[in-house]
């Protein structure tokens, strides 16, 4: 129970009137009558409110991790009278809402609808099971609680692609399915003009080299192959824009996968932790997509040091042709070790290594922000150390052949589509 301020007042007056009593003999002790009246007002008002009908019922379903959704929440009132309500916003762990107090005026017999934004931060499955709400009372005296069951369920699944650019040339998002899934055709010869031969496959440039028409001859683009590995170990618990690792490494995999398979490229999976968790061979199409996007939502952190030449071998063993390999781990935490280069140099030259790695943009902030406070130069002296050991991991990993990408969680995305875009226009796996 919280007062009102119309209750605070009427005890004020109260406790006023016992002062003024102080000073007068022999009077009526008229605040004593008073401070009863309110006891019993808030009694009535506590036996009203606990036979008020109210129920209140969240839109569940699928959420995708990392995106902000809107659920919408429905109170009832099965009262014949208006309703003033309270309402706090308290997601389950696996979830994240803005955590404020909301109020809501039920009309009789009616209901209030109004949507909450909900970020999913965790995969699996997430129950809502309770609303902490309140109700003012009929006198108006207090605010009385009244907590409702939700029983909200939610599955939290790897995001889609959406609103990220994909690369002109392998199809923009909105563009129409059979232009996305199309294949390229690229120049395999020229030869001498044929009777029959279409007239756009005449190189004018060739014939007016040549003196006589030239012809070209394509063959469709072949589709590359792509691994993702991803690292499940203990640093893929440290948080990041308020999730995992984990969390941010499966929605580049999920969102990679699809736009790879639209493009006709094969896509495997391999989950890394202290031996090579499950291994999903490469394969074309949507069915592909479908078995990599459920293996991704079934991963959890595990509190091991990941084996990451264990993992390079199990690649070695299951992707038999040239492959782009795309590495998911944390670069800072390997920065001072010779697994992650080990691994590398096992993949190569078979296969070209892409390693990808998050950068805290509280790491950079700390590094550039001027000294406010005794400790500020330690802290950036740290930071300064961190970005160190990242630009000498990633220099290390050029120097054996791979391609290093590190970038904020808003980035990361972002540059893992470019390094696969420029890769498979180089044709290079």
């Amino acid at each position: 129970m919280a007062f009102t301020p119309l209750g605070i007042a009427c005890w004020a007056l109260v406790a006023l009137a016992g002062i003024v009593h102080q000073w007068q003999e022999d009077a009526w002790p008229w605040w004593l009558a008073g401070a009863v009246g309110i006891v019993l007002g808030l009694v009535w008002e506590a036996r009203q409110v606990a036979g008020w009908r109210l129920t209140a019922h969240l839109e569940g379903g699928p959420l995708r991790l990392g995106r902000t959704e809107a659920r919408v929440l429905t109170l009832t009132n099965g009262q014949p009278r208006p309703l003033q309500a309270a309402y706090a916003v308290v997601a389950p762990a696996e979830l994240e809402a803005a955590r404020h107090t909301r109020h809501a005026l039920l009309p009789a017999g009616g209901s209030d609808r109004s949507p909450i934004a909900v970020r999913a931060v965790r995969l699996g499955h997430a129950q809502w099971r309770q609303l902490p709400l309140r109700v003012r009372g009929p006198l108006g005296l207090a605010w009385w609680p009244k907590p409702q069951d939700l029983a909200a369920a939610f599955d939290v699944v790897p995001d889609t692609l959406g609103p990220v650019p994909a690369p002109a040339a392998l199809g923009a998002p909105g563009s129409a399915p059979a232009e996305r899934h199309a294949r390229g055709r690229e120049l395999d010869h020229l030869r001498a003009y044929l009777p029959g031969d279409p007239r756009h496959s005449v190189d004018w440039k060739a014939t007016a080299r040549r003196g006589a028409l030239v012809t070209r001859v394509l063959h469709e683009e072949q589709g590359m192959t792509l691994m993702l590995v991803l690292d499940a170990g203990r640093t893929s618990r440290a948080p990041f824009d308020g999730m995992s690792q984990l969390g941010h490494y499966v929605n580049v995999c999920a969102r990679l996968a699809e736009h790879a398979a639209a493009n006709g490229d094969r896509v495997g999976f391999l989950a890394a932790t202290d031996a090579p968790g499950q291994l999903l061979p490469p394969a074309r199409g949507t069915a592909a997509v479908r078995r990599l996007r459920h293996a991704l939502a079934t991963l959890a952190p595990e509190p091991v040091e990941t084996d990451l030449v264990a993992a390079a071998l199990a690649v070695r063993r299951a992707v038999a042709q040239r492959a782009l390999v795309l590495l998911l781990t944390d670069l800072s935490g390997q920065a001072n070790g010779n697994a992650l280069l080990r691994c590398v140099r096992l993949c190569l030259p078979a296969h070209l290594p892409v390693v990808a790695g998050l950068v805290a943009e509280e790491v950079q902030a700390l590094a550039r922000a001027p000294a406010q406070d005794w400790l500020d130069p330690y802290l950036a002296l740290a930071a300064h150390h961190y970005q160190q050991n990242l630009a000498s991991a990633c220099g290390a990993l050029r120097r054996v052949g791979a391609c290093p990408v590190a970038a904020t969680p808003a980035k990361l995305e972002a540059e893992v589509f470019r390094q696969y875009r420029v890769l498979k226009g180089q044709r290079r796996a």
